[in-house]
């Protein structure tokens, strides 16, 4: 397959929903360009580079140029799905520029990847999505969906709960990290689980080695740090935005987890220095181009 065949005469990306049953797949294949494919419903097998897996609603694969592969709706089943083609060159140097200060551990893995997210990550991922098909080819628009993307998943990672942990508690670890559930907090936590809070704090001490409350600040935290770094709210904003009532009490924390302050954060990452950085980066490309 060629990045003609799918980009469709755009130059950076271009973004395709559809549906498939396993007597319309494809079949193994390889292409140069990156396929984003996430799947809304259904299920089947992804096989990439010789290694077979299982995949159902809210799965998410991120391709690299050349691997040989395919999902493969199951028998008798049909899957819904969406993807975001990208250029090669495009996602390259957005890797190598934009997450050349990220930790390798999580830079290696945006790309070549599978992993499951949550109902309401796919929800976000859905609604970028829309907003990244009006955006009419803009590089500016494909790489603050890459940010997003990685952000995403640098918290799935980190987020990652044990095999062995009771179902009730995984279920509610997940829906705690719906903003609005986050910002409610302890009680809404309980209200999840629809345990007591001795019996929560107990099984959670054995399987996360934290409390509920610390485990739900943590959550606060690291949504609050991508709000900083991808929207303007004020840091105040995002402090009730985040469920912490006072100012000072969320930016000690905030400091005592990142090391920095919020608004080092915020100078770090403003929309203006992004778009310095894009401009950067473009200046680079024509160098290179000649």
């Amino acid at each position: 397959m060629t990045s003609e065949s799918h980009l469709k005469g755009n130059r950076y990306f271009r973004v395709i929903h559809g549906k498939s049953d396993k007597s319309h797949s494809v079949g193994l294949h390889k292409h140069d360009f990156i396929e984003i494919m996430w799947i809304k419903e259904g299920d089947g097998i992804l096989i990439s580079n010789g290694k077979l897996r299982k995949f159902s609603k809210n799965f998410l694969y991120i391709s690299t140029p050349n691997e040989i592969h395919v999902l493969e709706p199951a028998k008798n089943s049909s899957i819904e799905f969406s993807y975001v083609v990208v250029q090669r060159e495009t996602f390259d140097s957005f890797k190598n520029f934009f997450l050349k200060e990220e930790p390798a551990e999580y830079r290696d893995k945006f790309g070549g990847i599978s992993i499951k997210l949550s109902p309401v990550e796919i929800t976000y991922l859905n609604k970028a999505a829309s907003e990244l098909a009006w955006q009419d080819d803009s590089l500016l628009a494909i790489h603050r969906f890459l940010i997003n993307l990685y952000w995403q998943i640098k918290n799935a990672f980190m987020s990652a709960l044990p095999n062995d942990i009771p179902d009730w508690l995984a279920d509610a670890c997940q829906s705690i990290r719906n903003p609005e559930n986050l910002k409610a907090g302890l009680e809404k936590f309980r209200e999840i689980c629809g345990k007591n809070m001795s019996y929560i704090n107990r099984t959670m001490r054995r399987y996360l080695k934290c409390t509920p409350t610390e485990f739900i600040n943590d959550g606060k935290l690291r949504y609050a740090k991508w709000m900083l770094e991808t929207s303007s709210f004020s840091t105040g904003e995002i402090s009730e935005m985040c469920g912490f009532s006072d100012l000072p009490y969320f930016c000690r924390k905030f400091r005592a987890k990142y090391e920095k302050t919020p608004s080092e954060v915020r100078k770090r990452r403003t929309s203006g220095d992004f778009d310095s950085q894009l401009r950067k980066q473009r200046t680079i490309n024509k160098v290179k181009n000649g």
